[in-house]
């Protein structure tokens, strides 16, 4: 079967450092389509079918629970930032929640812009970690102080 006019000569765009687009030559075209395809061959050897792929991603996420990384759905919900990883993406972005749970929306904050976003996983941010912890330890002394009191009625 024939190739394709897009197969038979790779084409495609870069983005320069300044935002410029210009085109990729046939060589960098060539060269980025035999790495992806080099790519998607050790994916599929790696995890060469669903029930081992799905294996990895159970994985990953719990790997990645270890780092602090919580499912989006407890994210903050003040409309503060936090970072977040979507499914199929390797990037870690900033985001926010915006609207009533569970109507509102998460959107993701590049360069005074914002994108929609499905966010699988969220993590605060390290200085609103601590603060969070802080707080939650407060709570626990509190708690504990009420019970010793409490207690000490009781007994007498």
């Amino acid at each position: 079967m024939a190739k394709g006019l897009s197969e038979a000569f790779p084409h495609g765009w870069k983005t320069m450092a300044d935002g410029s687009h210009i085109p990729l030559t046939s060589e960098e075209a060539q060269s980025m389509g035999e790495m992806v395809e080099r790519h998607r061959a050790e994916i599929e050897a790696k995890y060469p079918d669903e029930k081992t792929t799905i294996g990895a991603l159970t994985d990953a996420f719990h790997r990645l629970r270890d780092f602090g990384w919580c499912e989006a759905i407890y994210c903050p919900k003040d409309g503060s930032s936090f970072e977040v990883i979507e499914a199929g993406s390797s990037g870690v972005h900033r985001c926010h929640y915006t609207g009533e749970w569970p109507d509102g929306s998460w959107w993701i904050e590049d360069d005074g812009d914002l994108c929609p976003s499905r966010p699988i996983l969220f993590r605060l941010f390290p200085e609103d970690e601590a603060k969070r912890k802080a707080r939650m330890k407060a709570v626990a002394e509190s708690f504990r102080a009420c019970r010793t009191a409490l207690e000490s009625i009781k007994g007498e």
